[in-house]
């Protein structure tokens, strides 16, 4: 599911495990490893190569899972980091025809290996009906995880709120 996962928070209320996004939230130890290596791979990112696109992953039978492109973008093959600037990240169906979601960013680096990413600028995410935005966001596709860090906003079509418990004394 990844970042379609992910973004989905209010059509999958039902599987919501408040154990699980507690424990994630607590953890912040890969976002601490991307953030320093964002900034050292920036310094080394002196001459990025432009128009890149590239799949991120693939299902089984090969159709694409989940694709990066970006305006400029450095590949770190001794690292599995990609650095880029203007990204977009899109995750698609099983068909590889169907966009189930899209992530994109002023400047982002993606560790290839363990699917997560640090934004460092703003970013703006799609799923559906709901739109995540903000800067600062750490991202997991195969832990359906993200974290925003500063100027959260989060719209969603269909979702309940319950007013009174705001309004109570």
């Amino acid at each position: 599911m990844g970042l379609a996962g992910v973004l989905a928070a209010g059509a999958a209320v039902a599987a919501f495990s408040s154990e699980r996004w507690l424990a994630e939230r607590a953890d912040d130890s890969d976002m601490l490893r991307l953030r320093a290596a964002f900034a050292e791979c920036a310094k080394k990112a002196v001459a990025p190569a432009e128009n890149v696109s590239m799949v991120l992953e693939a299902y089984p039978d090969g159709t694409v899972k989940s694709r990066i492109t970006a305006a400029r973008a450095t590949i770190f093959p001794d690292s599995s980091y990609i650095w880029a600037e203007q990204i977009r990240l899109e995750q698609f169906d099983e068909t590889g025809t169907n966009r189930t979601a899209r992530l994109d960013a002023e400047n982002c680096l993606v560790d290839r290996t363990t699917k997560t990413g640090w934004v460092d600028g703003s970013a703006n995410m799609v799923y559906g009906a709901s739109t995540v935005k903000g800067r600062g966001v750490y991202f997991s596709l195969t832990r359906e995880f993200i974290k925003i860090f500063s100027q959260s906003e989060i719209r969603t079509k269909g979702g309940k709120i319950n007013l009174g418990r705001l309004n109570k004394k």
